[in-house]
C-alpha cells in the first residue's frame, strides 16, 4: 500500500513540474515569436539573425525554399519581406523535449509589389515554425508559410 501512495506522489509530482515547465516554454516561445514579427516590421536583421538558426530553412509562401538563414535575409534585403503590417496568431503548439512547433495564420500587407502579393493589399496565410532549445537558447530552426487564397 505504501509503494502505491508513493507512486501516485511521485506521478503527480513529474505531471506538474512538466506542467510548469511546459507553461513556461509557451511564455518563452510565444514571446519569441512575437520578437520574430516586429523584427520584420522593423527589419531588426540582427534580432533575426540571435532568433533565427544559421540553418533557418524555410518553405515560403513564394512556392521556394529558402536553405538558411542567410538567404531569408537576402530576400528580406531585396524589398520583398517588408510588410507595413504583420500580425501572427498561433493557434496549436507542440512540444517536445527540445522542440516547440507552433501552427496558426498570419495578415500581412507588403510595401511593395511580390510574387503573390499587391502592395497595399491584406493578406492571410497558415503558418507552422518549429523552434528548437541549442545550447540552452531557442531559436527557430525551420519555417513554413502558404498564402490562403482569396
Amino acid at each position: 500500500m505504501i509503494k502505491y501512495f508513493f507512486s501516485i506522489v511521485f506521478l503527480i509530482s513529474t505531471l506538474l513540474t512538466n506542467g510548469q515547465s511546459t507553461a513556461k516554454t509557451e511564455v518563452e516561445i510565444r514571446k519569441f515569436e512575437q520578437t520574430v514579427v516586429m523584427a520584420i516590421l522593423n527589419a531588426d536583421t540582427n534580432t533575426l539573425k540571435q532568433v533565427w538558426a544559421p540553418e533557418f530553412l524555410v518553405n515560403n509562401p513564394r512556392n521556394d525554399i529558402s536553405t538558411n538563414r542567410d538567404a531569408v535575409l537576402k530576400t528580406q534585403k531585396s524589398g520583398i519581406i517588408d510588410y507595413s503590417s504583420f500580425e501572427r496568431v498561433i493557434e496549436q503548439m507542440q512540444f517536445q523535449k527540445d522542440i516547440v512547433i507552433t501552427m496558426g495564420h498570419e495578415t500581412f500587407v507588403s510595401r511593395n509589389d511580390i510574387p503573390g502579393a499587391k502592395a497595399g493589399q491584406i493578406y492571410k496565410r497558415r503558418f507552422t515554425n518549429i523552434w528548437m532549445k541549442k545550447k540552452g537558447k531557442w531559436q527557430q530552426i525551420a519555417r513554413h508559410a502558404s498564402i490562403i487564397c482569396q
